[in-house]
């Protein structure tokens, strides 16, 4: 069963602290989701501020950054890589290590926000258990579970869904990456066409649901050319799903 999550932490327990609190209204947002593994990804940030103009020397002087770059600063606007410091580095890791894949981030002056997917609740105890041993103040705030029938949560459609996951769980999203496109249809017996659609329909669905929140409800999948889809067989895709070990 899938669960997603919303969630916090406190800046001065995990990134850029004293970097957003040293410019006032200053916040950021991760400006692509990123499944993370035993690799820490390298962030794309971007800033958002009425002044940013000590933004670079905010950085310079912030510990928790190793390096950055700014790539494109427009009006209120600033978008960096950061490269995190040794510590950062080591938490996020061994955040990641709990099976969790980031779906998006953000942070004010106060906290981190996260929204993070669970193939398992015994994978979300672990989170919990992990930040209670580092004596870490994460905030659950939200907490949304889905078995493959009825509508998921962040709009997926099952077939979108279960790709995803699966890709997860192969190593798809891994820099570098253990499995191929072609490999992964293979594996789950559709064709090269029909996966990269549901991919790309899946990550463009995630990106609307969660960075950008509407009421839109979930669009269904265009069939390719090589498959027809027909109630019945939506219905024996969610059943399918239902069945997935995602452990």
């Amino acid at each position: 069963m899938a669960t997603h999550i919303t969630c916090h932490l406190p800046t001065d327990e995990f990134a850029l602290h004293e970097a957003l609190n040293s410019i006032s209204d200053l916040s950021l947002t991760c400006e692509r989701i990123v499944a993370l593994g035993d690799k820490t990804a390298t962030p794309l940030l971007r800033f958002h501020g009425s002044d940013l103009s000590s933004l670079e020397s905010a950085l310079e002087a912030d510990p928790t950054v190793d390096g950055f770059e700014v790539l494109t600063r427009v009006q209120d606007e600033a978008l960096c890589h950061v490269r995190w410091n040794s510590r950062v580095c080591l938490l996020v890791r061994m955040l990641t290590a709990t099976e969790g894949l980031v779906l998006s981030g953000a942070a004010t002056q106060r906290q981190w926000t996260f929204r993070l997917l669970f193939s398992t609740r015994d994978a979300l105890s672990r989170l919990d258990e992990f930040c209670t041993k580092h004596n870490l103040s994460l905030d659950v705030s939200s907490v949304e579970t889905w078995d493959g029938n009825g509508p998921d949560p962040l709009g997926l459609t099952a077939d979108q869904y279960e790709a995803l996951v699966t890709a997860y769980k192969h190593g798809y999203f891994k820099v570098p990456r253990e499995i191929v496109l072609d490999e992964l249809a293979v594996e789950m017996e559709i064709s090269h066409q029909a996966l990269s659609e549901r991919l790309r329909r899946g990550h463009d669905t995630l990106v609307q649901r969660v960075l950008h929140p509407t009421t839109t409800e979930p669009q269904e999948e265009v069939p390719t050319d090589e498959e027809t889809e027909t109630t019945e067989t939506s219905s024996l895709v969610s059943s399918r799903l239902s069945t997935v070990n995602l452990d």
